[in-house]
């Protein structure tokens, strides 16, 4: 049996006749290198049978190469969208990635904590808050954070979400101006920023009305099915039902409107108008012409990028929040806004 030596750059390097520097340079991205002497050492390299060491390289420049992805709602309708944008988008900048999936804020920790061993460049977190414990680590071990669509300033991270605040105002503008006043509010996570912000930001409208209420507010319902079962308990008294129902999914809001269709006989918008948040493309389907939320995600993952490569590259810039606006979709589950007969001054 034949016990052959594993190759490495210095026998590479003195096959092809160059430094052991110049084949370095031929197996990293965007090193520049004549095409002529790439071949060379690309030839001697494929005769040796010669890996790159990835490991040994990142260590002698203090760089993995690796970035931490870490998704806790794999249920999102958009999650695999997501996944391949924002992984296209970093491996333009040469990095691999690592994905970890958790279900709860234990396990989003615990991911986290295994990024850090893996000594990973950074890490970009989807709709998910890491405590403030192991931003604590991060911060020390100098590697940067980016929370997408969550809200992350106060745990000294870096974020990229929509303006909740501004969405929640407009919705509830939108649906005072078409006369509703009795709101139910329906989300999947309670301690999501956004939820947080938006609830507040309908609220306070609703408070400047004095006809105007929030009658219910529900948490951990999620998903079609979800939604679906949720319509029944919401309408199960009549001395409490709303004549609107803003949810944080959309696929929660369909679930809704098949209740509405399908056992309740709820005439949807003249008795109830349902709002949803994500514009997913069976929102627009016309057997469901959903009012909704449309969210600029492209534009978000493009930024959280951005702003992960910046940390990266200068470990001393200061955590920042980006928020994007976000669009009120006006379908057919929202009644019209009436057009003012008043001529102008």
């Amino acid at each position: 049996m034949i016990n052959r030596k594993r190759a490495n750059s210095q026998d590479v390097a003195a096959l092809a006749g160059v430094s052991q520097a110049t084949v370095s340079r031929a197996f990293t991205p965007g090193a520049s290198i004549s095409a002529k002497t790439r071949q060379k050492i690309e030839a001697a390299a494929t005769k040796l049978d010669y890996q790159p060491n990835i490991i040994a390289r990142s260590l002698s420049k203090r760089q993995s190469k690796l970035i931490g992805l870490l998704f806790t709602n794999w249920t999102h309708p958009k999650a695999a969208d997501l996944l391949k944008k924002i992984t296209e988008a970093l491996t333009e900048y040469g990095y691999k990635i690592i994905v970890q999936s958790a279900a709860s804020s234990h396990q989003t920790d615990d991911a986290l904590r295994d990024f850090l061993q893996y000594q990973v460049d950074g890490v970009m977190v989807f709709s998910a808050n890491p405590s403030s414990e192991v931003t604590t680590e991060y911060a020390r071990a100098r590697t940067p954070i980016v929370l997408l669509n969550r809200t992350g300033l106060a745990l000294n991270t870096s974020s990229v979400s929509i303006d909740a605040t501004a969405i929640g105002r407009h919705i509830a503008t939108s649906l005072l101006d078409q006369a509703h006043r009795r709101f139910a509010l329906i989300s999947a996570d309670p301690e999501s920023q956004i939820v947080i912000k938006m609830t507040k930001a309908i609220a306070s409208i609703t408070a400047e009305h004095p006809d105007a209420e929030i009658i219910s507010q529900r948490s951990g319902i999620e998903g079609y099915e979800a939604g679906f079962r949720e319509i029944r308990s919401i309408w199960s008294n009549p001395d409490a039902r709303p004549d609107a129902v803003i949810c944080s999914a959309d696929n929660t809001a369909l679930g809704i409107l098949a209740g509405c269709k399908q056992h309740l006989n709820i005439k949807v918008p003249e008795d109830l108008a349902v709002i949803g948040l994500g514009d997913i493309p069976p929102s627009g389907w016309k057997d469901h012409n959903l009012t909704t939320v449309k969210i600029p995600h492209d534009e978000m993952v493009s930024k959280a990028v951005e702003t992960l490569i910046a940390g990266i590259e200068d470990s001393s810039l200061e955590p920042q929040a980006f928020e994007f606006q976000a669009q009120l979709i006006l379908r057919g589950t929202t009644r019209p806004v009436p057009v003012s007969t008043e001529s102008p001054l």
